[in-house]
């Protein structure tokens, strides 16, 4: 039997399916899932591990190679010690300058010592959140 290839939508709900089912997965396999990410860069795992549309693809290319490989590593470090990732498209402000600007911003805590910007959320937990505007 062969074995099922999962890829789920890159969207805020896509992310939250991903994340359940990284929660099914046994300590190696989410090892495995890690090495992945961290194997493959985020520039290859996206593309692997999601559906990406055109437009996504483009600006996933157009990143710097750098902040790729910053990515790759908190969301490979996020997959092993099990800290929830959240990918956020916040609503527009309808500002006429911003509209057809992407970016993304990433905010991280963990353990009360941030990797990228402090930020904070109700629970205290730790978390990893990617945030893409449109």
């Amino acid at each position: 039997m062969k074995k099922r290839f999962l890829k789920f939508p890159f969207t805020a709900a896509g992310v939250a399916q991903w994340q359940q089912w990284l929660a099914g997965l046994s300590p190696v396999q989410r090892e495995e899932e890690a090495q992945r990410v961290a194997q493959l860069g985020l520039q290859a795992f996206l593309p692997y591990r999601f559906m990406l549309n055109a437009s996504q693809v483009a600006y996933l290319d157009s990143l710097p190679p750098a902040l790729c490989m910053l990515w790759a590593a908190q969301i490979a470090y996020a997959i092993r010690e099990e800290i929830a990732i959240t990918l956020v498209k916040p609503e527009t402000q309808g500002h006429a300058q911003v509209r057809g600007v992407k970016f993304i911003e990433a905010n991280s805590q963990t353990g009360g010592m941030p990797m990228l910007a402090a930020a904070t959320e109700g629970n205290g937990g730790d978390y990893l959140r990617f945030t893409i505007t449109y």
